[in-house]
């Protein structure tokens, strides 16, 4: 038994797009090729890969499996490409990195401007988005390695501790800690590497939120706050210039300093670029963040 790869790309869109429209705009061909291909898959493995109903495209669990194998194998696809272009000198010193917003906003140009006086060659594309939104695109081969919050709990692959970020909880002059559980939260969305951490804190502290707002970034939860609208726990170097003007305070934690992980994250099997190398090599030499609140 052997794989047909075009057949195989085909079934990998249909499942991505959901449809096969999608996959059919997407690789330019027409649909009908498009179905052809994946009853030829499904021939060939002998097994049924998708429910087709008239409004949707389901896989089944045969076709779950062979999705995250294809995305795998397409992966190491572009990794392959990429080291000939490399070779062939068509894109030497191109590293596409991912970042969630946060990191990308605050604190990843600190780190690139000293990486790229190191390697002024190197040409950088950066990609951003929550947490779930940067898993995705390194397990789709989008982007070499990524800079998340929180850990990763994805056996695909490798996350090693980057930093420890500083956390405040923070509010309107005035409010006190006793004050909390009637307060309105200012929480992130599900996917968020923040939103994580702040379920866990709230529970560990006992506080059910009686109101709240779900935001889909760190700077709308920190201006929610300022405007009075409730309360949030955000990085601390996304408060440091509204608590040092007077516009916001901060909750001390009774059990110390609460931080939360920042995670570097790259696809198991993958071959790393000399361009990637290196960016791992120097990410492991920089220093531990500073609290900006401090």
């Amino acid at each position: 038994m052997k794989l047909n790869f075009h057949h195989l790309r085909a079934f990998a869109e249909v499942a991505r797009t959901g449809s096969f429209t999608g996959a059919a705009e997407y690789l330019h061909l027409t649909q009908p090729a498009i179905s052809k291909a994946v009853s030829g898959l499904e021939e060939i493995l002998g097994i049924a890969l998708l429910e087709r109903t008239s409004r949707q495209v389901k896989l089944t669990q045969a076709g779950v499996s062979l999705f995250s194998h294809a995305r795998s194998i397409f992966a190491l696809e572009q990794a392959a490409l990429q080291d000939i272009e490399e070779r062939r000198g068509l894109r030497k010193g191109c590293l596409h990195i991912g970042a969630s917003t946060t990191i990308a906003t605050y604190w990843l140009g600190r780190d690139l401007a000293l990486f790229l006086e190191r390697h002024p060659q190197i040409d950088i594309r950066v990609s951003s988005g929550n947490t779930e939104t940067m898993v995705h695109q390194v397990l789709e081969g989008l982007v070499e390695v990524a800079l998340v919050e929180g850990p990763v709990d994805e056996d695909r692959l490798n996350c090693r501790l980057w930093h420890n970020e500083p956390l405040l909880l923070v509010t309107k002059p005035g409010v006190k800690r006793e004050h909390l559980g009637q307060c309105r939260w200012i929480l992130r969305e599900e996917g968020s590497g923040t939103a994580r951490v702040v379920a866990e804190t709230l529970a560990h502290l006992g506080i059910v939120p009686a109101r709240q707002i779900i935001v889909q970034s760190n700077q709308a939860a920190v201006q929610m706050v300022v405007a009075g609208v409730g309360v949030a726990i955000v990085p601390a170097i996304m408060a440091a210039h509204h608590l040092e003007q007077g516009e916001l305070a901060y909750i001390p934690w009774s059990q110390g300093d609460l931080q939360r992980p920042l995670s570097q994250i790259s696809l198991k099997g993958r071959p790393a670029s000399p361009a990637r190398a290196a960016f791992e090599s120097f990410l492991g030499e920089t220093l531990t963040l500073p609290n900006p609140a401090s």
